[in-house]
């Protein structure tokens, strides 16, 4: 039974894999621009520079990630 389980995920796995290098791309990309709204965005507060940056940094690790695993 426990094998049987552990096979069905693996297929369903298997199937939507694609889907998820693809949508790990998009949320890279949309992650990197808000990322640089931030940082371009005049503000007096230094934790929105900040928190641009790390869009921009988890922005783009999620496209290299997803581009490399494809």
């Amino acid at each position: 039974m426990e094998q049987k389980i552990e096979r069905y995920i693996d297929n369903a796995l298997d199937n939507i894999a694609p889907q998820l290098f693809s949508f790990s791309i998009i949320l890279g990309i949309i992650l990197t621009f808000l990322g640089i709204t931030f940082i371009m965005k005049k503000s007096s507060a230094r934790n929105l520079k900040t928190i641009g940056l790390v869009c921009v940094g988890a922005g783009v690790v999620a496209i290299v990630s997803g581009w490399v695993q494809m």
